[in-house]
């Protein structure tokens, strides 16, 4: 299953996978959980995601999962 990070790495927001590495970069933090969100559309339900921000601080967020239109 999904192990989601996303960390603020040389300016850009990377989200990362335990299991597959960098999954993109992405110029924002709302970029970086949108693309989480495309991702957790394959489980069709909410998912947490840790974010790392430029200070080293962590928080957690739920994604959900982006609609298909």
């Amino acid at each position: 299953m999904f192990d989601f990070t996303v960390r603020a790495r040389s300016g850009h927001w990377v989200l990362q996978d335990a299991e597959a590495g960098d999954l993109g970069a992405y110029d924002t933090r709302d970029e970086a959980l949108a693309a989480a969100g495309d991702w957790v559309r394959l489980i069709e339900m909410p998912w947490p995601v840790l974010v790392c921000d430029a200070d080293g601080e962590w928080d957690q967020t739920l994604v959900e999962p982006t609609c298909l239109h």
